[in-house]
């Protein structure tokens, strides 16, 4: 059994890591200013964006380093949204508290997910964690007395220090939280637990060898995954105002999944290119019938073909940077 040195001496990908963080810097400094020549339905598109890059950048630290496909993380999006709302809303809590408190509450459920699927891969992995987000969805439907059940919540805007948050107030607390989602993802990529997530996707046995504690470390992947996914909830909740279980499905974790495919597994700013393109084509595709779906799944076939990298891996080779 090898020590810490072992794992630390594992290759890293800083290079790789540097063009992205620089980039992901520029697109960070470009929406800070959006909301000057953006309108209101620009702004919402723009904030519904980062919401879902905070979840591909947790959804791509399990999938994309450790390898564990997740068919379940609609559910734990509407855990945080639902846990972040009724906190709120029903026990009075600051948007503020309740936020990361919700967040910590689906931390817990998406441990407890990756325990007993922990000796399961690939298609099996992915046919638990659906079975998994499917109760976690029906449990959400059915306790009416709390949620509401199929006729959903509906919210009242959030406050921060008695000030109510508007559309733009909301904007950039969810742009803070991608900042602080990328550069969580930064550390944690390119430090001891991403390099060993990468060795554990590769190979078990190999990992195993090294010393890693495999277990230990996708229950990690799981519920770091999780939080991320549970902060966008909390933040997707009072963008749209009105929560309901039907919203939380199989499709939508589908959708996130394809997201970090067609913008590059594994990458961070392959998650910021796949949420960008996932909210913004089916908009400009909106006016022709049917084209929005026909589009992404040509994209994500072709990219699955003859981009494995995905699209922030071919913008790389493009511009040089290996």
């Amino acid at each position: 059994m090898t020590n810490a040195t072992d794992i630390a001496g594992l290759p890293g990908r800083r290079s790789s890591h540097g063009s992205e963080l620089v980039l992901a810097g520029l697109g960070v400094a470009l929406a800070c200013v959006a909301p000057f020549w953006l309108n209101g339905y620009g702004l919402y598109l723009l904030t519904l964006t980062a919401i879902f890059a905070i979840v591909a950048l947790g959804l791509n630290l399990l999938t994309g380093y450790a390898g564990q496909i997740s068919l379940c993380h609609a559910a734990l999006f509407g855990v945080g949204a639902y846990a972040t709302a009724l906190l709120t809303s029903k026990a009075g809590w600051p948007y503020l508290v309740s936020l990361p408190v919700g967040a910590l509450l689906t931390t817990a459920i998406g441990a407890a997910v990756a325990v007993p699927a922990l000796r399961l891969k690939n298609l099996y992995l992915a046919i638990a964690t659906l079975g998994f987000g499917v109760v976690l969805q029906k449990t959400i439907f059915e306790w009416r007395s709390l949620t509401g059940g199929g006729g959903g919540l509906s919210l009242a805007p959030p406050t921060i220090a008695g000030h109510e948050l508007g559309a733009t107030g909301l904007y950039y607390l969810a742009l803070a939280f991608l900042v602080l989602g990328l550069w969580g993802a930064w550390n944690l990529s390119r430090g001891r637990t991403g390099r060993a997530l990468r060795l554990i996707k590769e190979s078990e046995i190999a990992a195993a060898s090294l010393g890693i504690h495999i277990a230990r470390y996708k229950v990690t992947a799981f519920a770091v995954s999780a939080f991320y996914t549970a902060i966008a909830g909390g933040l997707f909740a009072y963008l749209v105002r009105y929560i309901n279980p039907e919203s939380f499905n199989v499709g939508l974790s589908i959708g996130f999944l394809s997201m970090i495919v067609i913008g590059g597994l594994g990458t961070i700013g392959g998650s910021i290119v796949g949420a960008l393109f996932y909210v913004v084509v089916p908009e400009l595709l909106r006016g022709i019938k049917d084209a929005p779906g026909l589009v992404f799944g040509v994209v994500l076939v072709m990219v699955m073909v003859f981009m494995p990298q995905g699209l922030w891996g071919m913008a790389r080779r493009f511009l040089g940077r290996r």
